[in-house]
């Protein structure tokens, strides 16, 4: 090819990914000839970093091909890319001198990365198994075994993505090994009331408001147990916000839409059609055809020129439409059977979703319909002005439920039925124990951390430990939440956050206010004489 089409066209490329990179938070760390570089979790982590890093990862290659269909027709040149993703500690900041210097990642993982890109097929993405574990509940993946990499003296394990998944997998629980629910027992009687009367025909609002890993979606999953198992007829719709959702517009209503209609996330096009219209048909039946334009629009479908006619105009009365239209088709279900519509994670709505969600939600004042959302307890989230709402709106048709921490007694509990026996030497327990302070999530990653690192081990009916557990870090993701949450503290407060932990966990306000003004001096010096 001529070099100036070639430039344009690896040019282009770049552009798309690097964009795609920036949209997902990530940091371009630099462009190495027909490759690039990228890191999650530094300089701003996120407690879901390796699925930020996947989900952009087959974006990447998405709209890439897109520009490759061009570059075929007008050259006749394959074109595409493939990626690699690994992760694990590295160094991240400045490297070099001052003529010359980059912001970049250096480390094994970086370099395990670059390797899996060389041996990944084009058109797809490789992750090793320290990402597989992270994101194993959100992508389907295909299990390649082990793989000899260049410079690496043992096989690495491999696995390629093939997809999303239709429905979100739990990552919690060790294994085979499942705990029934502990000390919300309360919480659960609440809503299974609530949802008599919603069987009885008035609607309902639930709100449940907790901490990250104090159980809120393990409180969903065993009410949805004991709802269907007594009556499989009510409807379950669900739609999950996700960590980058509030750039997303409609993300949640999307995830809600698909959720009536029965298709996943990766469904292919053809498929969300057919799901959408026979949907569509079967609730609204001879008036099915306005929604399906509104509803086709919000799922992204390709319409046809009567339909792309219907939508066009103001944005606000297309809302005003797809909110008729979402109406409309609850309204046809509720006639049949009750509903519960669930919305997790509203912290991380988008304003778009909040605004349809506040046009819906009086929907629970009309038919047999149970509205759940779930959400932590962040004044500052748009998602908490939702929450604000139903409480003026709702007042006693609302059951608001606080999740607090397990007690000793409760995660003592836990811990015995994950670990199946009483016998844990006592002096273990305590260690889990401290380590989680009644975090259920935190119980569970702590006990499977010291399994997978044989730091626990099972001796015919005794759980032993075989190392100096004092010297055990938190697992990686339980470093990923602390460290994202961190992140998004004011920087004063970060830098009295850092004086702390080095003076200790308990400490005196002089202790900590005099180191912190010594630490304040010092770094004016260094910026006085800095050249």
């Amino acid at each position: 090819m001529d070099p100036e089409d070639w430039t344009e066209i690896v040019n282009e490329a770049f552009d798309r990914m690097t964009r795609t990179i920036t949209r997902y938070e990530g940091i371009v760390a630099r462009l190495m000839g027909d490759a690039v570089l990228a890191f999650f979790g530094a300089r701003l982590a996120h407690e879901d970093d390796p699925e930020r890093a996947v989900r952009c990862a087959l974006d990447m290659i998405r709209s890439v091909d897109e520009l490759g269909v061009r570059v075929q027709r007008d050259h006749g040149v394959t074109f595409g890319i493939r990626a690699g993703i690994s992760t694990g500690q590295v160094f991240v900041g400045q490297v070099g001198t001052d003529a010359a210097h980059e912001f970049t990642a250096m480390g094994d993982a970086v370099n395990v990365a670059a390797r899996m890109q060389a041996a990944a097929r084009p058109g797809t993405v490789l992750i090793t198994a320290s990402t597989h574990r992270f994101v194993a509940n959100v992508f389907e993946t295909v299990d390649l075994g082990p793989l000899e990499l260049k410079g690496k003296s043992e096989p690495v394990k491999a696995y390629e993505v093939a997809g999303i998944r239709s429905e979100r997998a739990s990552l919690r629980g060790l294994g085979a090994t499942r705990s029934p629910m502990v000390g919300r027992d309360e919480q659960l009687a609440a809503m299974e009331s609530v949802f008599a009367v919603v069987r009885a025909g008035q609607g309902r609002v639930v709100s449940i408001l907790g901490e990250p890993g104090i159980g809120k979606s393990r409180l969903l999953a065993d009410f949805r147990a004991e709802v269907e198992s007594a009556d499989p007829s009510p409807a379950w719709f669900e739609g999950r916000c996700i960590s980058i959702g509030q750039s997303l517009p409609y993300h949640l209503v999307i995830d809600l839409v698909r959720s009536i209609i029965g298709v996943g996330a990766g469904a292919e096009e053809a498929d969300v059609r057919a799901a959408l219209e026979s949907t569509l048909r079967t609730a609204l039946r001879d008036e099915w055809s306005d929604a399906f334009a509104y509803l086709g629009q919000l799922l992204s479908l390709p319409l046809d020129d009567r339909n792309a006619a219907r939508v066009a105009g103001l944005e606000i009365e297309t809302v005003k439409r797809n909110v008729a239209s979402i109406h409309r088709l609850l309204q046809a279900t509720a006639e049949e059977r009750p509903i519960v519509l669930v919305c997790e994670d509203l912290h991380w709505a988008d304003p778009s979703s909040l605004a349809v969600l506040g046009r819906l939600l009086p929907l629970a004042n009309e038919m047999p319909l149970l509205c759940i959302a779930t959400s932590r307890a962040d004044r500052g989230a748009p998602g908490w002005r939702l929450v604000a709402e139903v409480r003026e709106t709702f007042g006693d048709a609302l059951t608001e439920l606080r999740l607090e921490p397990l007690s000793n007694e409760q995660s003592r509990q836990l811990v015995a039925n994950l670990l199946e026996i009483e016998s844990l030497p006592p002096k273990m327990r305590e260690f889990i124990l401290s380590k989680a302070e009644g975090n259920p999530f935190f119980v569970e990653e702590v006990i499977r951390m010291l399994i997978e690192r044989g730091v626990l081990v099972r001796q015919g009916e005794l759980w032993v430990a075989t190392d100096a557990v004092s010297q055990v870090e938190l697992p990686d993701n339980l470093q990923a939440l602390l460290l994202a949450r961190i992140d998004r503290l004011p920087e004063n407060a970060r830098r009295t956050l850092r004086v702390a932990s080095v003076i200790g966990r308990q400490f005196g306000l002089k202790v900590s206010n005099a180191c912190s003004n010594r630490a304040s001096a010092r770094d004016r010096e260094v910026r006085a004489f800095q050249p």
